[in-house]
């Protein structure tokens, strides 16, 4: 980030923005007409408004030199407006929540001249509906010409709203492919640098498996989010469910506690089949189990 938006050269190779080099680094203003980076820690400054924080630096002046706070507010509803931005200009920033704050600032990155926005990680603090409100309004800028790099280390998401994904491991890129055509599990092994295959180890436990598991999961599979799980945990053991972000552990995890039904496979809990999609019924079996043989 810090070499695409000027703040420090790179060592070798070429940057350009729609053809053309990119400007000398002490140019800043020339830097900001082509690229703005949306950061995770906020750039906006709580204690002015929404107008005074877009054109900061860049207030109108009357004739006296003055500031003119009536061009100033003028001006950026004209640019909220333009990028359907529904924010008051005259509100404190101190008041506008994370989503509300990032489009504020993919505004005033656009009314530089900017069309290629960099999101470092936005969905970070927001919640799904905030999401999805988000990828709608990426959706349309898109539609106007403004060209997004969106870094995040969830995998749902990029398949979500992304076209192209590169992937960088220990400082070095390993791929760039078309999302359609980059299967979820060659885009972990790309991420993590194990096939899927070098991940599957069996490891021996020293407790007693004779009787009936605790827990048996068996083949189960949910559309884009995991499949072909199979593990099993004996009575007293301890098992740990580890992966990166956005790898299907939550979804497991939610599936045997019956928060969500899975499309194949089973879930046994000591030998006997909840409902599916039914923390009650999961529940209910867990209590009915004898207690020397609780998880």
């Amino acid at each position: 980030m810090s070499v695409l938006t000027g703040l420090q050269a790179p060592d070798e190779g070429t940057l350009a923005f729609g053809g053309s080099p990119a400007p000398r680094l002490a140019d800043r203003d020339a830097w900001r007409q082509r690229v703005a980076c949306v950061y995770q820690k906020s750039t906006i400054i709580p204690t002015l408004t929404v107008a005074e924080n877009l054109f900061l630096n860049r207030h109108d002046h009357g004739r006296s030199r003055l500031i003119s706070w009536r061009g100033v507010r003028r001006r950026a509803k004209e640019l909220l407006s333009t990028w359907s931005v529904d924010v008051d200009p005259q509100s404190s920033a101190g008041d506008l929540n994370v989503e509300q704050r990032q489009f504020v600032e993919i505004a005033r990155a656009l009314s530089f001249g900017a069309r290629f926005i960099i999101l470092d990680e936005p969905t970070a603090q927001l919640d799904g509906a905030a999401i999805n409100r988000l990828f709608d309004r990426i959706r349309d800028l898109q539609c106007q010409g403004v060209t997004f790099l969106f870094i995040s280390h969830h995998l749902q998401e990029v398949y979500d709203i992304c076209d192209m994904v590169t992937v960088f491991r220990d400082a070095r890129h390993v791929v760039t492919a078309p999302v359609a055509e980059l299967p979820r599990t060659e885009l972990v092994a790309a991420m993590t640098g194990e096939a899927a295959g070098d991940r599957l180890q069996v490891r021996s436990s020293s407790l007693d498996r004779t009787g009936v598991p605790a827990l048996s999961v068996q083949a189960l599979g949910s559309l884009g989010a995991y499949g072909e799980v199979t593990f099993e945990v004996g009575a007293g053991e301890i098992v740990g469910l580890a992966g990166a972000a956005g790898s299907g552990r939550a979804e497991v995890a939610e599936t045997v506690v019956g928060l969500r039904a899975a499309q194949a496979g089973e879930v046994e809990i000591a030998g006997r089949r909840p409902r599916p999609g039914s923390v009650p019924a999961a529940a209910a079996v867990c209590r009915s189990r004898p207690p020397s043989r609780m998880l």
